[in-house]
């Protein structure tokens, strides 16, 4: 048997129709998504290989389908997209000149694939998409929750840089088991965590009590939140639950930190609906404020009900203000928008293991400091002026006058030892401040609160967004006292905690950046 190529270009409507039909036709309710995702990145063209051996349809066919009555096919057919007509490259005569030019369209035109499953009622399997969220004059999205995947194809590899996506199989699993899916996904494909099926889900989340032992396979009907959590954490994860209250703002720091967090919508059915909350979108307030959730328009979602790259706006208000395509907002079965405030009951973040405080108390300790240093501010300039040191008076004077009038704004993420110095390396701060920060010794997580004002973080384009300074906390401490804080960067000067003193060292130094500036806020680059 030998593997089929067909070519296919997306020029038309009626074009759109048959790639429509071959991803398993436009009645299936995340079809019209993935065409409209498509649209989007600019897809022109379409290669589908056929038969393909899919690893997550394998799974659930040995533990599934494999042992039904009924006969299903073992093999998928996988469709690749493409940013330009890849017709002209297929019919190379030489096989070494195709293949370069394959690999040549990673750079410029792969938008990925879609993996189309022998299932009549749930065709669209393993998906990945070039990422994107919407955009327009106000706002500004990130896919937070992105890695680069690659696909072989004809001997070339090709890259895509995006989130894994997948159609609820309501014979084999709910959509908690594929929304807990796409974040461990994510995981292993970004940090290489361990690789999960559906099938695989599901049984780490085996009843044990008999109000969850209701339906066959076990898990198909719907999942509870005991069960999530369970699997989560059979999985080798940390779950880290929020409820209703304020969730958009608990959320936030997780989903600033590329950390996959499962949501919870009411008014989706009986029984509620989770979605993957993989992004947000940045959108100027009518109102500017203080606080760091109010920036936020949208969160970005995978809904395995009704597509990739979906939007559960802030508010019932947010489609409009901010102009959200309706047909990328997740609806309930009465065709009415569901949004954060309103419907978003639950939450829980698959947190790495080793990260041990959170980023409420990471952000309550940051305020802290800050809002001790600022107070004291004469005294510690008298202290310096003594040791002939003098710190940046124009920028701790803005700083000043905006923790006087409660318009400092702390935005808190994780990041790795690994991430945090690629991103002060290749930032916009001092050479002075860097030669200070890239030689600090740091555990492998830590959050970083960086402090803004108002009117230098209410910015549309994100290299427009500025920060005065930032603290660095040691994710593997409680995050609850300063003894975790490792690092206060202010204007002018640099505070540096030693966790481990020797006898004879101080605990905490004081160094002066005297050249010290303004500088960007670190944003998820699109390219990394």
């Amino acid at each position: 048997m030998n593997v089929e190529f067909t070519h296919g270009t997306l020029d038309t409507n009626e074009d759109w129709a048959r790639l429509a039909e071959i991803l398993g036709g436009a009645v299936i309710r995340v079809v019209p998504s993935i065409i409209r995702h498509l649209i989007t990145i600019n897809a022109k063209s379409y290669l589908v290989e056929a038969p393909y051996i899919d690893r997550d349809y394998s799974s659930d066919y040995r533990q599934f389908y494999s042992q039904t009555f009924r006969t299903y096919g073992r093999h998928c057919t996988r469709v690749h997209f493409f940013a330009e007509d890849v017709g002209e490259i297929l019919r190379k005569a030489d096989w070494a000149e195709r293949v370069a030019a394959l690999n040549a369209t990673t750079k410029k035109s792969y938008c990925g694939f879609c993996v189309v499953r022998p299932l009549p009622g749930a065709p669209v399997g393993r998906t990945v998409l070039l990422a994107k969220g919407p955009a327009g004059a106000d706002i500004e999205s990130a896919v937070t929750c992105r890695a680069v995947i690659r696909a072989n194809l004809l001997g070339a590899e090709l890259d895509v840089i995006g989130t894994s996506f997948m159609q609820q199989d309501s014979r084999v699993g709910a959509c908690a088991q594929v929304a807990i899916w796409t974040g461990a996904r994510h995981l292993h494909q970004r940090h290489r965590y361990n690789w999960l099926s559906v099938a695989d889900i599901t049984r780490l989340a085996a009843p044990t009590a008999p109000d969850e032992a209701t339906s066959l396979p076990a898990g198909s009907d719907f999942l509870t939140s005991e069960r999530m959590i369970r699997a989560i954490n059979e999985m080798g994860f940390q779950p880290l639950c929020f409820d209703k209250a304020n969730i958009g703002a608990a959320i936030l720091p997780y989903v600033e930190s590329g950390v996959p967090v499962i949501l919870g919508l009411s008014g989706a059915g009986a029984l509620g609906h989770a979605v993957t909350v993989i992004g947000r979108v940045f959108a100027q307030p009518q109102k500017p404020t203080a606080q760091a959730i109010d920036y936020i328009g949208a969160f970005i979602v995978h809904d395995d009900q009704r597509g990739p790259y979906m939007l559960v706006p802030m508010s019932a208000g947010s489609a409009a203000t901010h102009n959200f395509d309706a047909n990328q907002i997740i609806n309930n079965s009465q065709g009415q928008p569901l949004d954060i405030t309103n419907n978003a009951f639950f939450g829980v973040a698959l947190m790495p293991t080793r990260a041990f405080s959170t980023a409420k108390a990471a952000e309550i300790t940051a305020r802290a400091r800050i809002d001790a240093t600022l107070s004291d501010m004469s005294s510690i300039r008298a202290k310096l002026t003594m040791k002939g040191a003098d710190v940046n008076e124009r920028l701790i004077e803005e700083l000043i006058t905006a923790h006087k009038n409660k318009t400092i704004l702390l935005r808190t993420y994780l990041t790795s030892a690994a991430g945090y110095r690629r991103h002060i390396a290749l930032g916009t701060g001092c050479d002075e401040l860097k030669d200070v920060l890239l030689c600090m010794h740091l555990p492998h997580f830590t959050w970083v609160t960086e402090i803004s004002s108002i009117d230098s973080y209410n910015q549309v384009s994100p290299g427009l967004r500025r920060i005065y300074g930032h603290s660095v906390l040691d994710a593997t401490s409680s995050g609850k006292d300063a003894t975790g804080l490792l690092m206060l960067h202010l204007p002018g000067m640099v505070t540096l905690r030693n966790v481990n003193p020797k006898e004879g060292q101080e605990e905490e130094t004081v160094v002066i950046i005297e050249n010290d500036r303004l500088y960007e806020c670190r944003e998820q680059r699109p390219d990394l």
